[in-house]
């Protein structure tokens, strides 16, 4: 009875570890989060358009792809990393323009539902006023390292933005630092 017991713990806990993230989310349009970005494009590319991240102190880098991406979505026009200094994978986005916020929400909720389904987890919903817009948020931890986020951003009532990403918990934490510093 003791060794059943020996191998039901061990058993039990894996089970909750899968039923807590589902199917592992760790990559989008084709690439994957943590990877080297030069499995995908060529370092000369990477170093001649990567940029520094204006939301982190130091240490991480955009660069724009969406030229260079194989796998394309139909609700994102726009794609790009953030790397880190050895062009490791931090963050994979896909970003669209609409006309109208209510044409933004409603390929939001079509999208985010879609993944919840995919993935089988849940996304937490959120909205944040700012004083020139509105942030619609849903957020998701597939996994214990990692962030995945569909959002809608309103600005100024002209601008309004689509945007999906997996990104690092280690580049969330930099940014977190970033806003904190009061910089």
């Amino acid at each position: 009875m003791v060794n059943m017991k020996r191998l039901l713990i061990p058993l039990f806990s894996i089970l909750i570890s899968l039923n807590s993230y589902g199917i592992e989310l760790d990559s989008l349009f084709g690439i994957t989060l943590n990877g080297n970005a030069e499995k995908y494009i060529s370092s000369n590319y990477i170093n001649s358009n990567k940029q520094k991240n204006h939301e982190t102190l130091d240490g991480f880098y955009n660069l724009d792809l969406t030229d260079k991406i194989k796998t394309k979505n139909p609700y994102f026009s726009i794609y790009s990393l953030t790397l880190d200094t050895n062009n490791n994978i931090h963050s994979i986005e896909g970003y669209e323009y609409y006309s109208d916020i209510n044409r933004c929400l409603e390929f939001l909720e079509t999208l985010s539902s879609s993944l919840e389904s995919k993935y089988n987890f849940d996304f937490e919903y959120e909205e944040t006023f700012y004083p020139n817009g509105v942030r619609y948020e849903n957020l998701s931890r597939p996994s214990s390292s990692s962030i995945f986020v569909t959002q809608c951003n309103e600005e100024d009532k002209e601008s309004h933005l689509m945007i999906i990403y997996l990104e690092t918990e280690e580049l969330a934490d930099a940014r977190t630092e970033f806003y904190e510093s009061g910089l």
